[in-house]
């Protein structure tokens, strides 16, 4: 019995110390690539954001007034491929948050449902591409709790992460 707890213990241990490297991973990919923003590391989250089966990262940061989603390919390392979007503060733009400050951002599923409202809301072409992706496939939804969230979603077509709204 000794033994079963000290090697759960060792991989408890282990768990905590790679899940910790890849927080500063993440972090460290896009603060090079984005040194002026300032990342929040405890807002890290991870899926299937670009829909080939491999996990992601993504990060909120803030650079001055303006609300920054940062997005990881995949296993972060020197190399990785990473993507930003910036949003102000602006409640009459469409592109723009209510509050950059409460805005906070967390996975959504793109399953089924999420392809009938793009077709009933967006057009045919965005319910395409989301019909038939892989099981575990997640959208990032950018929230500040006073306007209608941000969808942001992978674009098969132009390769980038793109969003909307209602």
């Amino acid at each position: 019995m000794k033994k079963i707890s000290l090697a759960f213990i060792i991989f408890i241990l282990c768990g905590s110390y790679i899940f910790a490297q890849s927080d500063a991973a993440v972090l460290n990919v896009l603060a090079k690539k984005n040194p002026q923003v300032k990342w929040n590391a405890k807002s890290r989250i991870k899926g299937d954001f670009d829909y080939d089966g491999v996990t992601d990262y993504a990060l909120r940061g803030r650079k001055g007034k303006l609300f920054v989603l940062g997005i990881v390919k995949g296993l972060p390392n020197a190399k990785s491929k990473s993507w930003t979007l910036e949003f102000g503060e602006d409640a009459g733009d469409q592109g723009g948050l209510c509050s950059v400050s409460k805005a906070i951002i967390n996975t959504e599923d793109i399953d089924k449902d999420y392809a009938e409202f793009a077709k009933e809301y967006l057009d045919e072409e965005y319910a395409k591409m989301f019909a038939g992706l892989r099981k575990g496939s997640k959208g990032i939804n950018i929230a500040d709790g006073m306007c209608d969230s941000f969808h942001v979603f992978w674009d098969k077509k132009t390769r980038e992460f793109t969003w909307w709204r209602i």
